[in-house]
């Protein structure tokens, strides 16, 4: 099995899960891992190809068509367990099927709670300067510019995403920026041309403007962002929800970060953008000379004894039982040293995964983050359907010129660089661009899925 190559938890030949899968199934796995972004290319171009891949829903969709993956809704006969996961979890099975019905993967599911992005704060500083947890943006910008008054050196709000971090805000303006279903008419729309989706680009430029988040909030990588987190420079974000205690164990003078409900915008509720969904799967190669073994692999690891194993490990090595609840050992503290010692929750070793394990480890402030964090999510999940190869090629240069044009424009309107006046001339260029083209395509392939379902 080829897998990516990830320098966080790097893959073991060791690793315990493969044993665990050997003693349950009698199947032995050799992983191997990329080397670099042409590692799976030259896989495929070779016709040396392994087995099974570990890849994301984009890659499956590129050459499966070509030929170099199975099409696997051919093979559900022999896979009972998919078959039923499949039946049970439309909206994943709808996300692996292409738009002439193939399945050239199926896609894991269930380990994707840690990827929702979140609000949180400082509750300390909050508290010490008598403020309320921010309810909306007004608020938000009010509690900004106090803390400003009281740091002058600090920067109050802060994000590491650029430009993504607004499909992190948009929902609480009742907006994703790109492409998603409107809830109210069932069609699709693009989001940047909403009447709230400008509301937050006032909101961001006042924010850039007034010094409330960082001049480099458009480049800010992960160091620097920790950097201002951990040293009194920010005091509110919003990031992946594992990151509250990340940070947390960090601090070592009674600082907290705590989670935040998403302050409302525009919309009707403070929605989170629906971001538990996973995008990496299992992909069956064409050559494969070990069918078979193959299809028993991903059904053990869609099933309920398999989902089980493969999320949990084994008694008394991974974890114990105490009053009749399991709990990952206590030599593991965080789902990244359970990758990196186990290599559970990590590419091509589960199907169905019982993230119950992870939380097992979460003190009481990140198991409060979990439950809040669900109550806020967004109906609607911003993934797009799959189109055709030539429906592709059809929009393929007026979609790369629609996305070129919001980057630099969006960024520009934040910046100050592009005075607010101007935003009609914004939203009529991208209708000039063939904003409607590209909604057309994707709406006939979201039509044809509607269809299916």
């Amino acid at each position: 099995m080829l897998t990516e190559l990830s320098p966080g938890w790097p893959a073991k030949p060791d690793w315990p899960i493969w044993k665990w899968v050997k003693e349950k199934t009698n199947i032995t796995v050799k992983q191997e891992t990329q080397t670099g972004p042409e590692s799976l290319a030259l896989a495929i171009a070779s016709g040396d190809m392994p087995d099974v891949f570990a890849l994301y829903v984009g890659d499956a969709q590129k050459y499966g068509p070509q030929g170099a993956f199975l099409d696997l809704s051919k093979h559900l006969d022999k896979m009972p367990n998919v078959k039923t996961f499949l039946t049970a979890h439309p909206d994943v099975a709808q996300r692996m099927t292409s738009p002439g019905g193939e399945m050239y993967q199926l896609i894991n599911d269930g380990a994707g709670a840690g990827n929702q992005m979140v609000w949180f704060y400082r509750n300390d500083i909050l508290q010490k300067n008598s403020l309320q947890e921010p309810k909306t943006w007004d608020e938000l910008y009010d509690t900004a510019k106090k803390l400003k008054q009281v740091y002058p050196d600090s920067y109050p709000f802060v994000f590491r995403h650029g430009l993504g971090t607004l499909n992190t805000f948009g929902p609480a303006f009742g907006v994703y920026p790109g492409i998603y279903e409107d809830q109210a008419t069932g069609k699709l729309k693009y989001g940047a041309t909403d009447p709230n989706f400008k509301k937050m680009i006032e909101y961001l430029n006042k924010f850039h403007k007034e010094g409330l988040i960082p001049p480099d909030w458009l480049t800010m990588d992960y160091k620097a962002w920790t950097q201002f987190i951990t040293t009194n420079k920010s005091f509110m974000t919003v990031q992946f929800i594992g990151q509250i205690e990340t940070m947390n164990t960090q601090f070592k003078n009674g600082e907290h970060l705590k989670f935040m409900a998403p302050p409302i915008g525009a919309g009707d509720k403070p929605y989170l953008p629906r971001g538990n969904y996973e995008t990496l799967g299992f992909s069956v190669s064409s050559k494969t000379k070990n069918l078979d073994t193959v299809l028993r692999y991903l059904d053990f690891a869609y099933s309920k004894e398999g989902t089980d194993v493969l999320s949990w490990g084994k008694e008394g090595e991974s974890y114990t039982v105490d009053n009749g609840k399991r709990k990952i050992i206590p030599t593991i503290k965080e789902a990244n040293e359970l990758r990196k010692e186990t290599g559970i929750m990590t590419a091509g070793t589960y199907g169905q995964f019982d993230y119950s394990a992870v939380t097992s480890m979460s003190n009481e402030n990140e198991k409060y983050s979990y439950a809040e964090a669900a109550k806020y999510q967004s109906p609607v999940t911003n993934v797009l359907p799959a189109l055709t190869p030539d429906e592709k090629s059809a929009i393929m240069t007026t979609e790369e010129q629609i996305n070129k044009y919001y980057e630099t424009s969006i960024a520009k309107f934040i910046l100050g660089e592009t005075p607010l006046t101007q935003w009609d001339t914004f939203t009529s260029e991208m209708n000039k661009l063939g904003l409607q083209k590209m909604l057309d395509a994707y709406q006939k392939a979201f039509d044809r899925v509607k269809v299916k379902k």
